[in-house]
Order: C-alpha cells, then structure tokens, then sequence
C-alpha cells in the first residue's frame, strides 16, 4: 500500500495531442486564427507539430503518423471530444472563423450558469468549443484554451482519480445526470472536463489507439511516476522511451483507459510559471 505522502504527483499539464492528416495545414490555420505560436516543429514524415496558446500555458501537439489509426474527427460528436477555448466576443468569434472555413456544430446558447457557450468545427471537422464565462474558472484571456472535454463511462470516480494522485482541484462540480466535473492542475494552467452523458457517443478509450488522442503532462521523474501510478491502477500503453533529443518519455492509461503521456524534457517548450 502506498502511503498518502507520496501523492500527488508533481506534475504541470504540457499538451493535447492529434494524429490527423494535414497538421501542417492545421498549424497554419490555428496560428493565424486562433493566435498559437509555434513552440516546436519537426520535419517529414510526421510533421510533428507542438503550438502553444497565446498565454503559453498549455500546447496543442498535431502530427501525422499513419502508423497509427487517427479518429474520424468529422464523425465524431462534439461532446464526446472537444477542445475548449476563452473567448471575452463569442458572437465576434463566430463570425470571424466562419469566413475562414470553420462551421457551426451547435449555435451560440446561454447555459443555466450565465454562460455563453457555442460550438464549432474547424475546417478539419475537429470540435472546438468556444466560451464566454460569468464567471471565469480560469484568468480569463481571450483565445485562452480553457480545458480539453471527454464523455466518460463514470466522471467522479475517474476525475476523483486524477485528483488524488495528480493534486488536480474541482473547479466547477454539475449534478445528476451528467455529473460534470471541471478539474485543473495546482497552478491552473489547464483544466480536463469529464462528463457522462448518455445521450451521446462515448469512446471506447482502452481501445482508442494513444497514438490517435492523448493528454500529456511534465513530470520531474518519470520512473518514479511510473511506479507509483502502475500500483494505483494505471496500466502501460508504451513503456519508458528516450527521444532522439533526449527527453524521456512514458505512455500509461488511467483505470478508465485515457492515455496520458508523461514527459521530462531536457529543454522545456513552456515557462514554469509556478512549478
């Protein structure tokens, strides 16, 4: 039995990753439109593309690796997956990425919170929602991406999970049926929504290849991380890894079978910002 003081983890949230099939393409657009800047950027075949949102709290990796399946991102239902981004102009925000190929997937709303909420695609069909807070659970910066959404089979046990052994902290807790849950790192950088919502699709994450979706996470020790999270539930999608550049890495996936990448990189894409 692991003893409380070794949790949680010290850890800061580092990106969200796609495998698609034109992340030059999707660089180019996110950067102009969306205010990303491109932290890392490698070359053929894969392209392997880090870009980070314009407070430099969190990154969106976007590569091309046919050796591995990616999602249909056009058939899949925005509440099962979606990327959430600030904006202080929603209605200014629609009208701004539709003349630049995005589409409507769910029109602007105001949710029982004050909330104003809309959902788009980009040209790509990835799901991108848009949000104007009452009350920001983040410092409210416009084009701030403000949490990466997954529907889950059980949404308080998994983010229960992540809590305990990440240090995450509930931001905002919904009631039955969907029992959302918005939870984000100590130093609030990023947030993971984990909702369960019947009435839509869900993926079947032990079987969604890590390689197609993932979250990922800096680390100071990812050995040790690695042991202390196999004892507690999480199992290995690919082991412990060094990168031609010399940072170390490790694919788990939590008990529900979300993959998480943890990553100790020798030279750091994103400021500590209180770490």
């Amino acid at each position: 039995m692991n003893s409380d003081s070794e949790y949680p983890i010290p850890n800061r949230p580092e990106h969200f990753a796609l495998n698609v099939a034109a992340p030059l393409a999707m660089v180019e657009w996110y950067t102009r439109n969306l205010q990303m800047k491109v932290k890392r950027q490698g070359g053929p075949p894969t392209h392997t593309t880090f870009i980070g949102d314009v407070t430099g709290n969190i990154m969106l990796e976007l590569f091309c690796n046919t050796n591995f399946p990616m999602l249909d991102l056009r058939q899949l239902h925005p509440m099962t997956l979606h990327l959430a981004i600030m904006t202080d102009d929603i209605a200014g925000t629609k009208r701004a990425l539709l003349e630049v190929g995005a589409a409507v997937a769910e029109d602007i709303t105001k949710i029982p919170t004050g909330d104003k909420v809309l959902m788009m695609r980009d040209p790509w069909g990835f799901a991108l929602q848009f949000v104007q807070r009452s009350s920001p659970m983040l410092v409210q910066t416009h084009f701030r991406a403000e949490h990466v959404a997954f529907n889950v089979s059980d949404s308080r046990a998994q983010a229960q999970w992540h809590q305990t052994h990440f240090g995450m902290r509930v931001k905002r807790e919904g009631g039955a049926p969907t029992f959302g849950m918005f939870i984000a790192d100590t130093n609030e950088h990023m947030m993971l929504e984990l909702y369960q919502n019947s009435q839509h699709p869900m993926l079947d994450l032990p079987k969604v290849s890590y390689m197609a979706v993932h979250i990922a996470s800096m680390v100071p020790d990812v050995a040790l991380t690695r042991k202390k999270l196999l004892a507690v539930g999480a199992t290995i999608a690919e082991d412990l890894t060094t990168t031609p550049g010399g940072d170390t890495i490790l694919m788990l996936r939590d008990p529900w079978g979300l993959p998480i990448q943890f990553v100790k990189r020798v030279e750091s894409m994103l400021e500590p910002r209180g770490e």
